[in-house]
């Protein structure tokens, strides 16, 4: 049995063979092929520390989905104001990320504009501009009205940029509202009657940012968490100290949803974290052993976990390692549900054991056998049919999860923000749910008090 193609699907491929619109692996590959996008970024916005997050996450989000390939034009020759990637300027962190650069914007492509458009811009058939202000982050239809763009709150740049290329991406899907529907959400007050496009949503410009993280999961989720943390703009960055826990390895398909991976990387997830950390100016050690009830936190160790893990029975032991915060996010994994985002706080009214209780979770091979049996998906034949898998290698392919890079990013701005915001005023929600094929409908539980903040915390910029 072959197991490259398990081990190296893209996992945004993983939706058309799941959904049987698609014959075979390949076509669903050549699916992706046919997705892509142009940014833009005009040159009064160029310098902003926001317009950078909001176009360097849509690039690294998007070009490990739009297989078709990214091109960028725009203001390029100026600082890069965060180091989350290799480079002085914003050009050769859009190199380094894969974006080609262009000085036209291509006829026929996609577009999405970070500042202004230009003013002798042809009309196309998709063309967004992600915008924000403050705690706010979004996209518009391009010539709709946009935010003021103001503030320095980098985790609304984050949201704005994964947000224009989750819209793109349905766009492709043939989603009929998707870039024609303005569509955002205020990180500040996340309940669904929040009006993001309104001033009273907004919050103030935080003076002190959490700094003294213990990060549980470096795959999808964990590695947008520390993409976002790397955007943050700390006076010192050497004030911020990383607790990086997993003990596996980049795998081929790694690459397609996690953001601090690059093509071909082999190394444990933990070297791959602690390198890019570091070039950031952070402080980092390494937990290479898997998070359980055995795990206790020590004396001047991150008493603030973020939780990135796809493990139920990891999950029940949160609250048992002795941190006094956990937060924690988790996405969906099927056709119907890879856009759905769950947060979680902890101490809650509702314990993590009672949420993850083990005796109510359903054995995923099982559910995975049961779907290729019950379901006529004509990739699973075609890879049946031509030996490529057995039944075995069926049901593990059925088990992988569907996936896209935008969602974990999109869910980390959201996940920060609340961090920061417990940082603000000792508030916090203790449970989010958000689908991101319609933001406006999510639902929010607050947490009933205000709390201590005990964790290390960094001044801002």
């Amino acid at each position: 049995m072959s197991t490259n193609v398990i081990d190296d699907l893209n996992r945004s491929a993983k939706l058309f063979i799941d959904r049987a619109s698609v014959a075979s692996v390949d076509e669903a590959l050549e699916r992706l092929g046919d997705f892509r996008m142009h940014l833009h970024v005009d040159g009064s916005a160029a310098s902003g520390p926001v317009h950078q997050a909001a176009l360097l996450t849509a690039l690294n989000c998007g070009r490990r989905t739009f297989l078709g390939g990214l091109t960028v034009s725009g203001s390029l020759d100026v600082p890069l104001k965060r180091a989350v990637t290799p480079g002085a300027t914003l050009r050769e962190a859009v190199a380094y990320l894969g974006g080609a650069v262009v000085e036209d914007i291509p006829e026929e492509v996609p577009l999405v504009c970070f500042g202004e458009p230009p003013a002798t811009l042809e009309p196309r058939a998709f063309a967004m501009r992600a915008t924000f202000d403050g705690w706010r982050g979004g996209v518009v239809p391009l010539g709709s009205p946009a935010l003021p763009e103001g503030g320095d709150f980098t985790p609304a740049g984050v949201f704005a940029g994964a947000l224009a290329v989750s819209e793109l991406f349905a766009h492709f899907d043939d989603d009929a509202l998707a870039g024609w529907r303005p569509v955002g959400m205020s990180l500040w007050d996340q309940r669904a009657e929040a009006d993001w496009t309104s001033p009273s949503a907004d919050g103030p410009s935080p003076a002190m940012l959490p700094a003294d993280f213990w990060v549980i999961g470096l795959g999808h989720l964990g590695q947008a968490f520390l993409w976002t943390i790397g955007l943050l703009a700390f006076a010192d960055p050497s004030a911020v100290r990383l607790f990086l826990q997993d003990v596996d390895e980049a795998g081929g398909s790694t690459e397609s949803t996690s953001i601090l991976t690059g093509a071909g990387d082999r190394r444990r997830k933990t070297r791959i974290c602690a390198e890019w950390a570091e070039r950031r100016g952070f402080r980092t050690q390494l937990i290479e052993r898997r998070f359980g009830p055995d795990l206790r936190v020590a004396n001047n160790e991150p008493l603030l976990a973020l939780c990135g893990v796809d493990n139920p029975q990891a999950r029940t032991v949160l609250e048992g390692a002795g941190f006094h915060t956990v937060f924690e996010a988790g996405l969906g994994a099927g056709v119907e549900d890879f856009r759905l985002i769950r947060t979680h706080s902890f101490p809650a009214p509702i314990s993590a054991s009672q949420i993850w209780n083990e005796d109510e979770v359903q054995d995923p091979t099982e559910a995975a056998t049961a779907t290729v049996k019950k379901t006529a998906l004509t990739a699973y034949d075609q890879l049946r049919s031509s030996g490529t898998l057995d039944e075995c290698g069926l049901t593990r392919l059925a088990e992988v999860a569907v996936g896209a890079p935008y969602v974990g990013a999109t869910a980390a701005a959201v996940l920060l923000a609340q961090t920061i915001r417990l940082v603000v005023d000792g508030r916090r929600p203790t449970v989010l749910n958000l689908d991101l094929r319609a933001p406006h409908h999510r639902s929010l539980v607050e947490c009933n008090k205000t709390d201590l903040v005990i964790f290390g915390t960094a001044a801002a910029v």
